[in-house]
C-alpha cells in the first residue's frame, strides 16, 4: 500500500477526498440515528397507551366492546321483529263506504265500515239508516271472508280496507 501511495502524486488530495467521504458517511449515520429514534419513540407511543395499556390490550378491549354492540344489536333486532308482528296483527286497515240503502231517501246515511289487520281478519260494521229506525250489524272476518252473508257495500268496504294495506 505504501508503494501505491508513493507512486500517486496527488496523495494529499486523495487523503482529503477519503476524509470528506468519511465525514459524509458519518453525517448520514447521524441522520439515520435521529430518524430511528423518532420511529422508536412513535412505536413506543403506539404500543404503550397513555394509561399504560399496550396496543394488544387496547385491541382486545375494542373487540370486547364490539361483541357487546353486536349482542345489543341482536337484542334490538329481536324486539323490532316482535313489534313488527304485533303491528301486523293490529286492525289498522279501515275503509268506509257510504250509500243510500233505500232509493226514496235523499242522503247517504247508511254506511259499511271494514276494520281488518294484515292477515285480513277483523270486522265489518254496517249501519242501515231508515226513516223510522236504524239498524247496526257487525260481522266477523277471517281471511277477508265472513261466515255471514255480505252485502255489496260490505264487500266493497272490505276490498277497500284490504287494498289500503298494500300501500302501507
Amino acid at each position: 500500500m505504501e508503494l501505491f501511495l508513493s507512486q500517486v502524486t496527488n496523495g494529499p488530495i486523495l487523503l482529503l477526498a477519503v476524509a470528506a467521504l468519511n465525514l459524509i458517511l458519518l453525517l448520514i449515520i447521524v441522520i439515520q440515528y435521529v430518524r430511528i429514534g423518532r420511529i422508536r419513540k412513535s412505536m413506543n407511543r403506539l404500543l404503550t397507551g397513555t394509561s399504560g395499556a399496550n396496543l394488544e390490550e387496547g385491541m382486545h378491549r375494542i373487540l370486547d366492546q364490539l361483541d357487546d354492540v353486536k349482542k345489543m344489536q341482536r337484542d334490538q333486532q329481536f324486539h323490532i321483529n316482535r313489534l313488527t308482528q304485533r303491528v301486523a296483527s293490529q286492525c289498522s286497515n279501515v275503509a268506509v263506504v257510504r250509500y243510500n240503502a233505500f232509493g226514496e231517501m235523499g242522503s247517504d246515511f247508511s254506511f259499511s265500515i271494514a276494520i281488518v289487520d294484515d292477515a285480513k281478519n277483523g270486522v265489518v260494521i254496517t249501519s242501515i239508516f231508515g226513516r223510522e229506525d236504524s239498524r247496526v250489524y257487525a260481522k266477523p272476518l277471517t281471511a277477508g271472508v265472513s261466515t255471514y252473508p255480505l252485502s255489496e257495500e260490505e264487500q266493497a268496504a272490505i276490498r277497500k280496507a284490504i287494498g289500503s294495506q298494500i300501500g302501507a
